[in-house]
């Protein structure tokens, strides 16, 4: 009898263990669902744009799916390559102006997006219903490099393409197979990735935790700082165009101009004052508006500094005060004249670059921008170093190309990419042509569009003249762009703008300039017009 209580109570204990096991997991699990599936995606997006890539590829993702589909869909796919080519606002202007349609131009695009990764989530393109995908591409997209940093006696020709693919799923050269599309990398791949890749794959399918901890985290820091903390640390600007303009970084030039906040009366904004500024001795700024009022700040340290604004720069007469509501604003343009500057080739340590651009203070992330603007993750404003190459000579040009990008290796082990790009194009030229593993991807994911009825503007974009130089004339590209050609067709327009744009508009190889797109949006939305016509 009493056996049989103590084996009832084993049994009970053990269906109660079991219970509460199942039930811990289904609450994680829930758990896991509501916050990295829905909530981290709900949140306001304060990324500025080009920057933490496959998160706001996500974001976009799902902000796009929710979208009720009202008017013709465009997808801008691709790499770096597409968002530095194409602008939103412009190409729906200009469709609009030559066309009277509207249509909406959405960005499915991320830093290093492959033909291969563009394969992996063919099926979420086709969840958003576009009516056409456009696929700017070039060199770097074909990843072509990693053949030589491989085999670094090998050639492309050769290397087999396993190899390849093994590299192009690596989490520290591909980080994106876990993001973005670790269940279907299982699927597609899972013969070749070897049982300890595969089970990091499945896990990160099933626990959002796990597949997003990398990514999330960056963005909801940002919403604190942005709200609690002084926005000195950061990768990319974010704050209000001003009119001279600042670099991506947030760097002034001698003088710069801003409309007052009047939070900058109160808590007041920060600048970054750096030790090269300050070699002849102190940095004084002067901050005067049109009715004459002015403030000095005098600096003799480095370090971000509060500038608080006097309150003398919030007074209008009465008939303008009435007309001013507190929302919008509109006091007077406040300009501020620093007393010198500094030069990033002159200067040290962290302050070191290879540009000779006349440099003022730093702001503050979100400088002019209460609330913190949100949604600008694919939305791109101009640069003070868009405008560096503008009136300068072919010449004059391709000397500051080379000084920029690829002189002095040893002091610079971050141009080690733009070397081995320079490298793979020369060397590449000495080759055949052969469909290696992200051409081959492109020809599965345009016969998979193509299948669906989706057309496809597939560009060879245009390229800085001077590295095209390099290999231009081989047998290599001339073959690349007939394969091009062939896989084309039936719905696939395949067009060669590869000498479209001067040296002048490109801030690297294939990257542009802020006008150097500006020219070509033009182009693209003359494409897209055939299409939605």
């Amino acid at each position: 009898m009493r056996f049989q209580k103590f084996v009832s109570r084993t049994a009970y204990f053990r269906n109660s263990s079991m219970a509460l096991l199942l039930l811990s997991f289904a609450l994680l699990f829930s758990a896991d669902i509501l916050i990295f599936r829905v909530a981290i995606w709900k949140v306001p997006n304060e990324s500025p744009w080009s920057s933490n890539h496959f998160y706001n590829f996500l974001y976009e993702y799902f902000t796009i799916l929710q979208k009720p589909k009202v008017r013709p869909r465009v997808l801008l796919v691709g790499s770096s390559i597409a968002h530095y080519s194409l602008d939103r606002e412009d190409l729906r202007e200009e469709i609009l102006k030559k066309s009277g349609k509207e249509v909406d131009l959405e960005f499915l695009s991320y830093a290093g997006m492959t033909p291969l990764d563009a394969f992996l989530v063919r099926k979420e393109i086709l969840k958003l219903k576009p009516d056409l995908v456009l696929f700017p591409i070039n060199f770097i997209d074909w990843r072509l490099h990693r053949a030589y940093v491989l085999q670094p006696t090998g050639k492309n020709e050769t290397i087999l393409d396993r190899e390849l693919l093994l590299d192009a799923l690596d989490y520290v050269e591909a980080p994106q197979a876990r993001y973005i599309f670790p269940w279907e990398t299982v699927l597609e791949f899972w013969n070749v990735l070897g049982a300890e890749k595969t089970a990091e794959y499945i896990v990160a399918s099933a626990f959002g935790f796990y597949r997003y901890k990398d990514i999330y985290w960056k963005n909801l820091s940002s919403l604190y700082e942005h709200r609690f903390g002084r926005d000195t640390s950061y990768h990319g600007y974010n704050g209000e165009q001003i009119p001279e303009r600042v670099t991506s970084l947030g760097w002034t030039g001698k003088v710069f101009s801003f409309y007052p906040k009047k939070y900058m009366g109160q808590k007041g904004f920060y600048i970054q004052v750096v030790p090269e500024i300050l070699k002849d001795g102190i940095l004084t700024i002067e901050l005067k508006n049109s009715k004459g009022i002015s403030q000095v700040f005098e600096f003799q340290s480095p370090g971000w500094k509060n500038i608080i604004l006097k309150d003398e720069f919030y007074r209008n007469s009465v008939q303008e005060e009435a007309e001013i509501s507190e929302k919008v604003e509109k006091w007077p343009l406040v300009t501020a004249t620093l007393s010198s500057t500094w030069v990033p080739f002159y200067a040290s340590e962290e302050n070191k670059d290879w540009n000779y651009d006349l440099m003022g203070v730093r702001l503050q992330q979100t400088f002019g921008s209460v609330p913190p603007r949100s949604g600008m993750q694919y939305t791109r404003e101009e640069r003070s170093e868009d405008l560096r190459y503008i009136n300068m000579g072919d010449r004059e040009y391709e000397s500051y190309f080379h000084f920029r990008l690829l002189s002095e290796p040893e002091k610079r082990p971050g141009i080690g990419y733009l070397r081995v790009l320079a490298d793979s194009k020369k060397r590449i030229s000495k080759e055949k042509f052969k469909p290696v593993l992200h051409f081959k991807y492109m020809d599965l994911f345009l016969k998979y569009l193509r299948s669906n009825q989706i057309p496809v503007i597939l560009i060879n974009n245009p390229e800085n003249p001077v590295s095209l130089s390099w290999y231009v004339n081989s047998e290599w590209y001339r073959s690349h762009l007939d394969y091009l050609g062939q896989i084309s067709g039936n719905g696939v327009l395949f067009l060669d703008w590869k000498d479209a744009l001067r040296p002048q508009d490109f801030s690297d190889y294939h990257h542009f300039t802020f006008p150097g797109m500006r020219k070509m949006n033009e182009k693209y939305a003359g494409e897209i017009l055939k299409f939605v016509e």
